[in-house]
């Protein structure tokens, strides 16, 4: 009776798969509703009309299809499968699955490109914006949106599903294939969301002792493990969704050469070699379909492996667990793509090595060397002359300098990536080119304020605000000096918080070990004259001072300044060094004044 019934139900689906080219709706009997069957589940070809010349999207056919989008276009922004399709309940809602709302954003742009209606384009946004709104904050798109609960919020991989995705996300970051027009924004949004899609990619790859194999249908939108689908989709490593992954996800190491993914991509290679099966077919036999023995057969994947036995796995409408094809039902059995060629492409992908890169350099006058280790932001940095009010502060932000402690206007200064401040290691080494001191300058809502300095400015000496900027940062001050070719490491920002890097100043310092030379074999007295204004005694009177004269009014007591050279400091026609002094001497090196009071 259950055959019977089982055949009954298989005959009156084919007779509804038949019917879908005619337009027609097929209601089925009231006791057997496994599905909603719609002729308009093949109403919309799109994988046919995409493969359509860029000119067929201004074609009256074309555009009807594109106005067919806006009408079913849902209130979420996107589209449900079977576009025109009466559905009810988790299928009523925005899905990515079955080639559903990545297919008609696609189309949308195509049509927008040729047409030049604005109208599909924002469609097409509003479409985009339903999938950032798919994206879990774990990096993972859920198939079915609002739809908690069930399996449809799992992320899901299905049928390509996460990967064509991504693929969208990869042309508006880089403005390429149909997403050439989109603008900064959304570039820059789809490139946040590709990246935490990688990463979740990464996260979810099953590692079995130890090994990494390669990914499940679904992933619990919440642990990110292996989760079940439909009642004969269990956990389980998939072939037919991995291989998708793993053809994207060679690309972008190819092209990025990111160790992580390198590493991921090479051992799901490797696992699909391993699983390989030699010398079966699974063919047709009547109404039957069964496992045959042939030594020229094609490499065979079976679709899902069971995770800890890595040996194929079937199921049933029950969810039972079977490791032989011939024990699941007929109508499972021959309803179901349980084996196919998924792995042959990926068995042939060389395996990728690392390329190895070597750090960017950057050279200035005062500092000789900058190398920077954080390569995916080392682009933004660079090393600029003049710091001042006014000044850039970081290459990949427009925040500008505000007020600024005197002791570093016009010094040579890192201008770094502000994204640099999420990386993990040390951001770069800098060389001294000559003796500098060299000046930190710290976001003060790093953990600062509880007294909390990063442990690789150890040493160094803290002073307290320096600096301002135009987004209202201010920043508190660590210097070290260096001498010639000493080389000194600028740590991590070590935070993830809503801070801003740090920057880097270096300025001229005394030489102190040629001053410390001279001091203890010179048997000359001590000059008694005056020249004002010139603090480090070397006959001229130039910024060099004012540095050294800043140090003095900073009470710095490392400054090497001289009982002479404090005679010298006094500009301002009074007894004792004051902050009046030094304003004074940048006013006669600036040429304001053409002589110091007497």
């Amino acid at each position: 009776m259950k055959q019977r019934l089982r055949k009954g139900i298989a005959a009156v689906l084919c007779t509804a798969v038949m019917m879908q080219g005619t337009g027609a709706y097929l209601t089925l009997p009231v006791s057997v509703k496994p599905m909603t069957v719609s002729a308009a589940e093949a109403d919309y070809p799109w994988s046919t009309y995409l493969k359509k010349s860029a000119d067929w999207f201004g074609t009256g056919e074309a555009i009807q299809v594109a106005e067919d989008c806006l009408k079913y276009q849902l209130s979420e922004g996107g589209w449900q499968k079977g576009m025109a399709t009466e559905h009810t309940g988790d299928w009523s809602h925005t899905t990515i699955d079955n080639d559903a709302t990545t297919s008609q954003i696609r189309f949308l742009m195509r049509t927008y490109t040729q047409t030049g209606q604005q109208k599909y384009y924002d469609a097409a946004m509003r479409g985009v914006e339903a999938l950032f709104k798919m994206q879990y904050s774990n990096g993972g798109y859920m198939q079915c949106m609002n739809t908690p609960g069930t399996y449809h919020a799992h992320i899901t991989l299905n049928d390509g599903a996460y990967v064509h995705v991504m693929q969208i996300m990869k042309e508006m970051r880089d403005k390429t294939g149909d997403f050439t027009t989109v603008n900064d924004d959304y570039s820059a949004k789809a490139s946040a969301s590709l990246e935490k899609a990688i990463q979740c990619l990464l996260n979810m790859q099953i590692t079995v002792n130890g090994v990494k194999t390669a990914w499940c249908q679904q992933h619990d939108e919440y642990t990110l493990a292996p989760a079940a689908a439909r009642a004969y989709e269990l956990p389980s490593v998939c072939t037919s969704e991995s291989a998708s992954v793993i053809q994207f996800l060679y690309k972008e190491a190819q092209e990025t050469n990111r160790a992580d993914l390198i590493q991921s991509v090479n051992a799901a290679i490797e696992w699909f070699k391993k699983v390989t099966l030699y010398g079966i077919k699974f063919v047709t036999q009547g109404d039957d379909k069964v496992v045959v023995q042939d030594p020229n057969a094609d490499p065979l994947w079976a679709r899902f492996y069971d995770i800890d036995k890595q040996i194929p796995l079937f199921s049933d409408r029950d969810s039972s667990i079977h490791y032989d094809v011939s024990e699941i039902s007929q109508e499972r059995r021959t309803g179901y793509a349980w084996y196919g060629n998924w792995g042959k492409n990926i068995v042939n992908l060389p395996l990728l090595q690392e390329v190895p890169i070597e750090d960017p350099v950057y050279t200035g006058e005062l500092i000789a060397a900058l190398q920077v280790h954080d390569r995916q932001n080392a682009e933004s940095w660079s090393i600029q002359k003049n710091l001042k009010a006014g000044s850039k502060i970081y290459g990949d932000r427009d925040f500008t300098v505000t007020t600024l402690n005197s002791a570093l206007i016009g010094a040579e200064f890192v201008q770094p990536a502000c994204n640099s401040k999420s990386y993990n290691g040390n951001l770069a080494e800098l060389t001294a080119g000559g003796y500098i001191s060299v000046y930190v300058l710290i976001d003060t809502r790093l953990p600062l304020e509880q007294g909390i300095t990063p442990e690789w400015l150890s040493g160094w000496t803290e002073h307290d605000v320096w600096a301002t900027s135009s987004n209202t940062v201010s920043y508190q001050v660590f210097e070290k000096s260096l001498t010639t070719g000493e080389t000194v490491t600028l740590g991590s920002n070590g935070t993830d918080v809503s801070v801003v890097n740090y920057f880097v100043a270096a300025v001229p310092a005394p030489d102190i070990q040629n001053t410390t030379t001279t001091t203890e074999t010179t048997t000359e007295p001590p000059a008694v004259s005056k020249l004002t204004g010139d603090v480090d005694e070397n006959g001229e009177v130039n910024v060099l001072d004012a540095v050294m004269l800043a140090r003095v009014v900073a009470e710095d007591t490392t400054s090497g300044v001289t009982d002479q050279g404090r005679i010298n400091a006094e500009c301002d026609g009074q007894s004792g060094i004051r902050t009046s002094d030094l304003t004074t001497l940048l006013k006669y090196l600036a040429g304001i004044i053409m002589e110091f009071p007497a």
